[in-house]
């Protein structure tokens, strides 16, 4: 990853999001563009004011990014630059990132805004709708470079593009790579008990062995030297979450589409939870 793009919105988590950039861009050898969006929706009715509020806003922008610009480590700053663009923020994002040629957009937690989110949803998410580039929410407090990595896995081709973007990102971490399964259900089939449970031990222990053929396939071509594996069944994401604070992780890696039908639906609606409420710093990838 050599050039990283971080969206700075000016609210209160803006500093952490400018931190764990810059020490990215440092670990990574990468340029780091901090890019602010003035919305076009905040300046409707600027022919009714004296003084245009686009410019206002433009000029606020531009000298905040130059505060944050100023504090980054002298390492980086001869190849970084600020940018403050008017426009949609998820198209404007988009946009610039493809100008750049980004390998990562990093955003700051999504602050609730209902009627907003209801209609439109986040930044976040419509710029995973819309945009190849895998993106990082940043949640925690970027005191250490990640170190503990949780990667969630169905064997997509989604999954593996996330976990990719995991091992580039975080290149000394320990990697915990996690695969969740159905348990068999012996509901409709008449058996006395002892016998039912002897049967689902039976069918759970040939999904493992199929699980862990798959993952060995599924790894291949990766550095397994710094990845161990973790078969879980249950819920998807009530094992992740399980995972999470068993781990206690500082990165939890996602892919957004499943492998298909509805896998694909239940992937994507599990990485948006953890988006929405990250229990750590959070990368999705499609």
């Amino acid at each position: 990853m050599k050039t990283l793009l971080a969206a700075i919105d000016l609210d209160q988590d803006c500093k952490r999001v400018v931190k764990r950039a810059a020490e990215l861009a440092l670990e990574l050898k990468a340029s780091l563009h901090l890019v602010h969006v003035v919305d076009d929706a905040l300046t409707l009715y600027e022919p009714l004011v004296e003084i245009p509020v686009r410019h206002r806003l433009k000029q606020a922008a531009e000298t905040a990014l130059d505060g944050f610009f100023d504090g980054l480590p002298g390492e980086i700053k001869p190849d970084s630059a600020r940018h403050v663009l008017l426009g949609k923020p998820d198209r404007a994002l988009a946009r610039k990132a493809a100008e750049l040629k980004a390998d990562l957009i990093i955003v700051g937690k999504h602050h609730l805004d209902p009627m907003r989110d209801l209609f439109l949803g986040t930044t976040a998410e419509r710029l995973l709708r819309h945009c190849d580039i895998p993106l990082l929410m940043v949640a925690g407090d970027p005191d250490e470079p990640y170190r503990q990595v949780l990667a969630a896995t169905d064997f997509s081709r989604s999954s593996h593009h996330a976990l990719q973007a995991g091992l580039k990102l975080a290149p000394k971490a320990q990697v915990r790579l996690v695969h969740v399964f159905d348990p068999p259900f012996m509901g409709f089939i008449r058996h006395d008990q002892l016998e039912v449970e002897s049967l689902r031990e039976h069918q759970r222990a040939r999904i493992e062995h199929e699980v862990k053929t798959e993952m060995a396939h599924f790894l291949a071509d990766d550095d397994q030297s710094r990845i161990s594996t973790e078969i879980m069944a249950g819920e998807t994401q009530v094992c992740l979450g399980n995972a999470v604070s068993k781990h206690q992780p500082q990165l939890l890696v996602l892919g957004t589409h499943g492998r298909q039908g509805i896998s694909r639906l239940l992937i994507g609606s599990v990485a948006m939870s953890f988006l929405g409420m990250p229990p750590c710093d959070v990368l999705v990838a499609r």
